[in-house]
């Protein structure tokens, strides 16, 4: 901005009043012809100086249309444009409402219009105007910017002498500050751009993520209503599921009644007139039918035949015969088991030992292991067996584990089963006339199972009642029975190997004690 400057005002050199009468300068005219004088000298001088600088402020705004680029494609016939006039006009006429340019403390310009009120204390130098009236300070209610500082008339010749260059220089710094803000301008207008263009594909791919998000979840969502449909449907399957397996359930125990009923039809045609009879007694006696739950035996009774001594014999048959034997126990006494062979007994079940009634105790027999050597020395196959009073699955075991270690002890080669002999009591109050029929079933399969893994073969001891009112014969197939059955003719159709006919039979050889007699049923080509 150009440089403002003042009309000239004639002050006097005195530092006193400044407000000197003039009718006393009017008196003293004639003193003063030098100094009118050298007045109009200095007068001269200034107007040179102002024809100078509106020479300079000419050429310089020529200057400035020329390497402005901004004043590109305006009206070379506009001289105002082009010669700087209204630059000039304002430095003529300082009565003109050109503003006047402001400095800041660090040396920036500002029109004053645009400047808000807030910001560092400024300070203004006087008006020339105010000065004349005796102002010293800034006026009331004036701006506090700095304004440009009056040039003094005592001072003219300095501001004549102002270097133009760096008036120029102030103006190729304004323009290339005004180029660097609108280069800053284009660069902050590109970084927004960027910016947006940033936003945008943020936007965008917020939106996309966004959209996938809405399709993973109503996946999600689709997916959960069908577990859930499926979860309200698994009920429904689960109770048709339920049904279907009772049905066929149903149709399984109905196919095995039928097969029973087929079986137990076929089991009453084998039966002897002797074994249907005893079957309708039993019946009519326990009002239920009998449980044909095991195989039947085939032995024809007509050859059962006692002789004049009262001696039992079974002779005839073409599928089997019969070898005699006993069973003891220490009750026998000392048995001279040589006479016992020459009687005419084939076989032995030893006792090796017991279970007391009440407190349970296992006892080994004190003469097991005497009769077993010898027994088998005198040419008896020989055999074991246990009273039980189990009422456990290990109780029975330990009761098997006994036999074993009999056996062991006398180093007998066994060729008869191994017996789990448990006997209920009518007479006494045994510990085991209270356990279930199941219990008494699982301590006989316990025991059985016990000694088949030893490598010996079980057996079961039991009567017609035990076999139909307690045990389940049907799970133990695998047993060998020794049946105790003392009426002429054995009552039970069910299968057995050997039979306990008497427990009051006489034996040579056993003179202290009655003895107990059985039969061992064997197949001819068995004995051959």
């Amino acid at each position: 901005m150009p440089m403002q400057f003042f009309k000239h005002r004639t002050k006097t050199p005195s530092s006193g009043n400044q407000n000197t009468d003039n009718s006393a300068a009017k008196s003293s005219n004639s003193r003063n012809g030098r100094q009118s004088l050298l007045a109009a000298a200095i007068s001269l001088l200034i107007t040179a100086c102002l024809l100078t600088a509106c020479g300079f402020f000419v050429v310089s705004g020529l200057r400035r249309a020329a390497d402005d680029p901004r004043q590109a494609g305006s009206s070379a016939s506009d001289p105002s444009s082009w010669l700087g006039l209204e630059s000039v006009t304002r430095i003529l006429s300082p009565d003109s409402e050109a503003p006047v340019a402001y400095t800041f403390s660090d040396g920036t310009d500002q029109d004053p219009s645009q400047n808000s009120a807030s910001g560092p204390a400024r300070t203004t130098s006087p008006n020339p105007a105010e000065a004349d009236k005796g102002g010293t300070g800034p006026a009331a209610g004036s701006s506090s910017y700095a304004a440009v500082p009056a040039v003094p008339s005592g001072d003219a010749s300095t501001a004549a002498s102002a270097d133009p260059a760096k008036a120029l220089s102030k103006d190729k710094s304004a323009e290339s500050s005004k180029d660097s803000t609108a280069e800053n301008a284009a660069k902050a207008g590109k970084d927004q751009e960027a910016a947006n263009a940033d936003k945008n594909k943020t936007a965008e791919k917020d939106g996309g993520d966004t959209a996938k998000s809405k399709e993973l979840k109503d996946a999600s969502e689709k997916t959960a209503s069908e577990k859930q449909k499926e979860s309200e449907k698994e009920p429904e399957k689960e109770k048709d599921k339920k049904e279907k397996d009772k049905e066929e359930e149903k149709d399984k125990e109905k196919d095995k009644e039928e097969d029973k009923d087929k079986d137990d039809k076929d089991k009453e045609d084998s039966l002897t007139k002797t074994q249907k009879k005893y079957v309708r007694a039993w019946e009519e006696n326990h009002l239920r039918t009998f449980p044909l739950n095991t195989g039947l035996h085939d032995y024809n009774w007509k050859y059962l035949k006692y002789d004049d001594d009262g001696r039992l014999h079974y002779k005839g048959d073409d599928d089997y015969t019969v070898r005699r034997g006993i069973d003891v126990s220490e009750f026998q006494g000392q048995i001279d088991w040589e006479k016992v062979k020459k009687a005419g007994y084939d076989f032995v079940f030893v006792r090796a030992g017991h279970r007391t009634f009440h407190t349970g105790s296992l006892e080994r027999d004190t003469r097991a292991i005497k009769n077993l050597t010898r027994a088998k020395k005198a040419g008896l196959d020989v055999g074991v067996y246990v009273f039980s009073q189990a009422v456990t699955i290990e109780e029975a075991i330990e009761e098997a584990e006994l036999c074993l270690d009999v056996i062991e002890e006398s180093k007998v080669k066994i060729t008869l089963p191994i017996v789990f002999d448990p006997e209920i009591q009518i007479e006494y109050d045994a510990r085991i006339n209270y356990i279930s029929n199941d219990q008494f079933t699982n301590n006989a399969v316990a025991f059985c199972e016990t000694i088949k893994d030893a490598g010996y073969t079980p057996g079961i001891y039991a009567n017609c009642s035990t076999e139909t009112d307690i045990l389940n014969m049907s799970r133990l197939e695998n047993a060998e029975i020794w049946y105790a059955d003392y009426n002429s003719v054995p009552e039970s159709p069910y299968r057995f190997t050997y039979w306990q006919y008497t427990n009051t039979g006489w034996v040579d050889g056993i003179p202290e004690a009655e003895t107990d007699l059985n039969f061992w049923f064997v197949k001819k080509e068995q004995s051959d």
